[in-house]
């Protein structure tokens, strides 16, 4: 059964609260509608981390100037990213036998994986993936396939990276749409290393997963290459989208495995929104505990994108709360709109 080996989450150094992000928009003249300001304040988060400094919106910046700035930045924090769960497994970067990269606001070939694999010293058989353009929920696909990778030969281990730098895609638009996405996304990345041959002091054991796209709803979610970078779109409707199956979605998880509801003692749901939070809360009849760290993650560094379930996960595992054999949830959503999850037993 593939497990957690271990686990690291990164953030770049600049970090500013809400209201100083919100008064760089206003300096940019894009907060002209006073709705603005309450999307900033009822969005669930506090601070947020970026990889640029505020400077770097003084002016327009092409795709090409965002994406080397991606590579500049996302290459040693990756790697300082890596390094570090590594360490926390207590294995070196030449047992990696599979390296996972997963990303969707940045892309060039050779791309991370390359170039992260000679930085590291990996070995020259290293088996490659890269994982783009999947949204939110990215790191969900990046765990399966880690999952058979590792089941394909015991002892094989896999890597997992995420990394999101959001910042450096801020349109200029004065549009309410542009200003939700612009009250919530920042910059992280998140690693984990998987395997087979577990000891007693691995993490917890990736049981299951389950997927479900909606397949008419494409333009409700999404993360489209413009001339200036990638433009967010997050739909009001949104949320009313995921509150209306999301009861079966995690019911059919655990019904193939003989579990139910009351059987999960953590939950770790993607922060897309504050909104999305209460939404799944409401529909899934959880507690305010049950959602806590979900809403302490998005207060203390906002959606990262894909790398954001990796810190949550991270947060309950370092809550010392979890006993052996405690079943416990992840779930995500991002443009189809799809929703992702994982089944974890301690």
């Amino acid at each position: 059964m593939t497990s957690f080996l271990g686990l690291a989450t990164n953030v770049p150094v600049p970090c500013y609260s809400q209201r100083e992000i919100f008064e760089q928009l206003q300096e940019l003249n894009l907060t002209t509608d006073p709705r603005a300001e309450i999307i900033f304040e009822k969005a669930g988060v506090g601070f947020r981390h970026t990889v640029v400094e505020r400077s770097y919106f003084a002016e327009e910046r092409t795709t090409q100037t965002r994406n080397a700035c991606y590579f500049s930045h996302a290459v040693p924090l990756g790697e300082s990213t890596v390094r570090a769960c590594l360490q926390n497994a207590g294995y070196e970067s030449a047992d990696v036998d599979d390296l996972i990269i997963v990303s969707c606001t940045g892309i060039d070939t050779p791309g991370l994986d390359l170039q992260l694999a000679g930085r590291l010293g990996m070995r020259p058989d290293l088996h490659r993936t890269t994982i783009l353009g999947m949204g939110c929920y990215a790191a969900f696909p990046g765990l399966l396939r880690a999952r058979e990778a590792t089941a394909l030969q015991p002892g094989r281990k896999a890597l997992v990276l995420t990394i999101e730098l959001c910042s450096l895609h801020l349109q200029m638009d004065e549009s309410l749409e542009n200003m939700v996405a612009c009250a919530l996304f920042a910059d992280g990345a998140s690693a984990a290393l998987l395997g087979t041959n577990g000891t007693t002091t691995a993490g917890p054991r990736l049981l299951d997963s389950l997927t479900h796209c909606e397949y008419n709803t494409l333009e409700h979610m999404a993360f489209h290459l413009t001339d200036h970078g990638f433009q967010m779109r997050l739909s009001a409707y949104v949320p009313d989208l995921l509150a209306a199956d999301i009861e079966n979605f995690v019911d059919r998880l655990l019904h193939k495995n003989q579990l139910t509801r009351q059987d999960i003692r953590f939950w770790g749901v993607h922060p897309g929104s504050s909104k999305i939070l209460d939404h799944v809360q409401e529909r899934l009849q959880l507690t305010d505990d049950d959602m806590s760290i979900s809403r302490r993650v998005l207060h203390d560094y906002g959606n990262m994108s894909s790398a954001t379930i990796l810190f949550i996960l991270e947060q309950i595992i370092a809550s010392d709360a979890p006993r052996p054999g405690d079943y416990g949830v992840l779930m995500a959503f991002g443009p189809g709109l799809t929703m992702e999850s994982a089944l974890l037993q301690f």
